[in-house]
């Protein structure tokens, strides 16, 4: 009976651990993911700003 215990208890374990990978690469995805588009956005941004400038001068 123990042993079918401990065998039990080894596969919750095992099954515990692969939970916890995917929730630990999911979190690292995720702020991946985030930063890239916060440094998408500042590009868009500065380009943006670049722009009217340029349009700025052309018009002066």
């Amino acid at each position: 009976m123990e042993e079918k215990a401990q065998g039990a208890i080894e596969y919750l374990l095992i099954i515990g651990a692969a939970i916890v990978v995917v929730a630990v690469v999911i979190a690292a995805l995720t702020g991946t993911l985030t930063a890239g588009k916060q440094q998408g956005n500042l590009g868009n941004a500065d380009y943006n700003k670049q722009v009217s400038d340029l349009n700025s001068l052309i018009r002066h």
